[in-house]
């Protein structure tokens, strides 16, 4: 049955991420976002500049919280810098809120800083694109 195949390569797919969604547009500089063990959701944002705020609602059962470091930038320990305060961290159930960002057009990582979340799976890209 030649079915068969396209069956597995379209499971496979579906399983390994492949390709990606294309980025959710966010739309008067409010980022939404949703948080579990250990993903979050959306995994790319393209928002217009200069202000974003981040709204993250944690849907997981552990506290999580979102940063903003560059991907560009790095300290003195070859580490990502962390741009502002990002949001407070959140306890499962709650929403969360960040001061607003004056963020220059180019492409951030948002991560969870606890523990080893970000290694974990719990990133997304935020491009942030200058007004036309």
């Amino acid at each position: 049955m030649r079915l068969a195949p396209a069956l597995i390569c379209a499971a496979l797919l579906a399983l390994t991420g492949c390709g990606g969604p294309d980025p959710v547009h966010a739309t008067g500089g409010i980022v939404r976002l949703r948080i579990d063990e250990y993903r979050m959701l959306p995994r790319q944002i393209e928002v217009t500049a200069p202000s974003v705020r981040i709204v993250m609602k944690d849907k997981g059962i552990l506290t999580h919280n979102v940063k903003v470091f560059s991907t560009t930038e790095v300290d003195t320990e070859d580490k990502p810098i962390e741009i502002g305060e990002g949001t407070p961290t959140a306890h499962p159930g709650e929403t969360v809120t960040s001061k607003v960002f004056d963020l220059k057009p180019g492409r951030y990582r948002l991560a969870c800083s606890i523990a080893n979340h970000d290694d974990l799976g719990e990133h997304s890209l935020l491009i942030v694109k200058g007004r036309s």
